[in-house]
């Protein structure tokens, strides 16, 4: 959805007023300082705080509550309701994100920050992570995983309407998709905003056998769009090839499809290769790429290059599952020896001191088998046996 510079503009807010010298131009400099600021916010970010001011101004009006400006004691009491309702501390911070930030023109201190707000919203954060509900990270897709997906790809799938089976020829075009999207969303650490904004003009298809290149124009820590050109495998690029259509233009979309329908066929891929899809998201392939860098001893700094992290926690958070395995701690105990455990106690069977009437005895089976009753043989004849 887009918005206007309108939607995020509200007449509590100072505005270039007509002066003494003004001219016809003045309505146009509104107009102008309103998409600037607009501007300063990407798409998403507009759209989710549109979202959270909505919702303060629908509970605040509910109860006859001022929403402009708001009271930090009403704030308190909405957080509360949002969390009562079951939204996650992440929600909870975004949408005072929101507030926050239409109150960031007025004079005084933003309610949004008051200290008790602030307070609040830390206690639910660690109420939330009392109770085991921390954020979760998606599944990483390594190249591991990849090569179990290409391997598996192009076996057909029922997910034709009726639940009918793929053809192989429909087979064959849905894996070389697959194939291509997932190596390069790998290959590039891609976001799926990034992967989705690709045109064929960004792909640099070098010579025959040779990999090749992608640019990113902008990203979400680029939003000033200074652009990186990032490398893909040799691989990625023949897989692009493969899938690049004859009748297509520089600027046509590669992968002309929705953001939940990259997930979506994500989850199928790894379904399909033996992998439990359930946390496997649009991210994955990024969180393998970071884990598989990390495994291969590249440092921080080169991670943050590589995903084009401008925080160290951020990077640190992509690995740290990866990363126990890596600390010092985790090469010591490698190294060191183990004495093998002492083999368990022989169970030795008593030895019996009585005489035992066995009829299942080998010595017994022959004798009935010739007609000798049971009283033809008694304890006493184990006790011969033995001897």
């Amino acid at each position: 959805m887009d918005f206007q510079a309108s939607d995020f503009t509200d007449t509590h807010r100072p505005r270039c007023h007509p002066g003494p010298n003004s001219g016809p131009d003045s309505g146009l400099l509104d107009r102008l300082v309103a998409q600037g600021k607009a501007a300063a916010l990407s798409p998403n970010t507009r759209k989710t705080y549109r979202t959270g001011w909505a919702s303060w101004a629908k509970w605040a009006e509910a109860r006859g509550l001022p929403t402009l400006p708001a009271e930090p004691g009403h704030l308190q009491l909405w957080l509360a309701a949002l969390w009562q309702e079951g939204k996650k501390p992440t929600t909870l911070s975004t949408y005072l994100a929101a507030v926050a930030h239409e109150h960031r023109d007025r004079s005084g201190p933003n309610p949004a920050h008051h200290p008790q707000v602030r307070l609040l919203l830390s206690g639910l954060t660690r109420e939330a992570a009392n109770k085991g509900n921390t954020p979760s990270q998606a599944a990483p897709l390594r190249w591991r995983h990849i090569l179990e997906i290409i391997d598996s790809a192009h076996k057909p799938r029922r997910n034709q309407p009726g639940g009918r089976a793929e053809t192989p020829e429909q087979a064959a075009r849905r894996a070389e998709f697959d194939i291509a999207m997932i190596t390069l969303a790998h290959d590039a650490a891609l976001r799926r905003s990034e992967l989705l904004a690709l045109t064929w003009a960004d792909i640099e298809l070098l010579a025959e056998g040779e990999p090749g290149t992608v640019s990113i124009r902008r990203s979400k820590t680029d939003q000033n769009g200074q652009g990186a050109t990032l490398p893909i495998s040799k691989f990625t690029t023949e897989a692009l090839i493969r899938i690049r259509p004859d009748s297509a233009r520089p600027d046509d979309p590669i992968f002309d499809i929705s953001p939940s329908t990259v997930t979506r066929r994500m989850k199928a891929a790894a379904q399909a290769a033996g992998n439990n899809p359930t946390n496997i998201s649009s991210h994955s392939p990024r969180i393998g790429m970071a884990q598989d860098l990390a495994a291969h001893g590249i440092d921080l700094p080169g991670l943050m290059q590589a995903c084009r992290w401008t925080s160290e926690a951020m990077a640190g958070h992509y690995i740290k599952h990866l990363a126990a395995h890596h600390t010092p701690a985790a090469k010591y105990l490698k190294t060191q020896p183990h004495p093998r455990p002492p083999p368990p106690p022989r169970q030795i069977r008593p030895r019996l001191s009585t005489p035992h009437r066995c009829e299942t005895h080998p010595y017994f089976v022959r004798r009935a088998a010739h007609g000798m009753e049971r009283a033809d043989y008694g304890p006493w004849v184990i006790d011969q046996w033995r001897l």
